[in-house]
């Protein structure tokens, strides 16, 4: 607002009734676009310059409860409404989000105005904050389609707009970030037998919310099975851990423990015997 705009709006001039309390100070806030309205030489409260705008207040005039009621009413709602706009500057947000933002600043009651407003406006719209989350989620972070809905549920997008926004996520681009993940998972176990392995990447895809069908597809693609050499770096990386863990145990017992700790690894019966008769021959040899 203009300062001469202002100007006007406070040294304007009205009919006056007795009894009802004038304006006798308008008062500039720290916070811009905020007005403090005195009455009788008294701080009464406090406006949004659109609300001192709209109904053109200016010192001398009346104001009764009612009115005073009113003025207060909507500067609720446009302090709500504010508050809003700025948790939306950082980015789209869900119906839920909004309201669960007002609430925790203790605007509940101005809620449901200001989310008509905002929809009204094109600032809210779940729909297309679902399509947004989805392409972000499949392009950015590579998560599951499952995961993905789930998330929105939390944000309190309705069962219709999931389906809608899921056709944002093709099956393609599932198989393809459901590989590349497999892809990290099997780099990242080397030391791992071929059936512990496949297990992880199966339990990771799960985790990160890829369904059966695509798993099956990701395991016709990438391959977890290990090259001879490789299976027996493994379990030889696994196995002299073993080995020496249970270096107070002789004879039977610890070739038992050792044999059930590397079969719950995924070892093949004949890799371990192999591993341990070498095992022993090295014990023999010391």
């Amino acid at each position: 607002m203009t300062d001469d705009l202002l100007k006007n709006i406070i040294s304007s001039k009205s009919t006056s009734n007795e009894g009802v309390p004038k304006i006798t100070k308008i008062e500039t806030q720290k916070r811009k676009g905020r007005y403090n309205i005195y009455l009788e030489e008294a701080y009464a409260f406090p406006v949004d310059e659109a609300i001192l705008v709209k109904y053109a207040l200016f010192k001398g005039m009346e104001i009764s409860d009612a009115f005073r009621k009113e003025l207060e009413a909507e500067d609720g709602v446009r302090k709500a409404y504010t508050r809003a706009l700025n948790y939306l500057n950082y980015g789209l947000r869900s119906e839920k989000e909004v309201r669960d933002d007002l609430a925790k600043h203790d605007f509940s009651d101005d809620a449901d105005e200001v989310i008509e407003k905002l929809e009204e406006q094109g600032y809210l719209n779940d729909l297309m904050y679902a399509e947004s989350y989805t392409r972000t989620g499949a392009n950015v972070g590579g998560k599951g389609p499952r995961n993905i809905k789930q998330e929105l549920k939390k944000r309190g997008i309705s069962e219709e707009n999931i389906e809608k926004a899921a056709e944002q996520y093709p099956f393609d681009q599932m198989v393809e970030n459901g590989i590349q993940l497999a892809e990290k998972v099997i780099r990242r176990s080397s030391q791992h037998s071929t059936r512990e392995t496949n297990n992880k990447v199966r339990q990771q895809l799960m985790q990160k919310g890829f369904d059966s069908d695509i798993i099956t597809q990701v395991l016709e693609v990438v391959s977890t099975e290990k090259a001879e050499d490789e299976e027996y770096a493994a379990i030889k990386q696994q196995g002299d851990k073993i080995w020496r863990k249970q270096a107070k145990l002789k004879g039977y017992k610890k070739i038992q423990k050792v044999k059930s700790s590397l079969f719950q690894k995924g070892f093949s019966g004949e890799l371990i015997t192999q591993f341990i008769e070498e095992k022993e021959m090295e014990d023999q040899n010391e």
